[in-house]
């Protein structure tokens, strides 16, 4: 994974936050791998999940509204800021996708247990 093809971005989504941001429409529409990171000090910390889909947009849109597990529910709806980390990857299969998620997820380490938080 090339550091400088990531981008970072809070994500909103306007059921899930009181001020009623929502930023979702602005995630691309393309095939990537991402991960799902709280936030220290502006910095994306913590991973809950790392993932791959053929829309980025859509696949956000869902973990937020149909997010699973419970621990990872309480994390996407509840009061915690999350940090969206991708990389675009229009030109490559599902196979590169999920190669490069494998990848992703050894060097982030995602968990999430049961309150939403990442477990020490």
């Amino acid at each position: 994974m090339a550091e400088e093809k990531t981008v970072q971005l809070e994500i909103f989504h306007k059921d899930y936050n009181l001020d009623k941001k929502d930023n979702l429409e602005t995630l691309p529409e393309e095939a990537a791998v991402f991960g799902i990171f709280a936030i220290i000090h502006e910095k994306p910390v913590h991973c809950r999940y790392i993932g791959e889909a053929a829309n980025l947009r859509a696949k956000v849109k869902d973990l937020f509204e149909n997010p699973g597990d419970e621990g990872f529910a309480k994390f996407m709806q509840g009061p915690w800021i999350q940090m969206l980390v991708y990389e675009l990857m229009p030109d490559a299969s599902e196979d590169d996708r999920k190669k490069a998620a494998e990848d992703w997820t050894k060097k982030h380490d995602p968990k999430c247990d049961e309150k939403g938080e990442y477990p020490r």
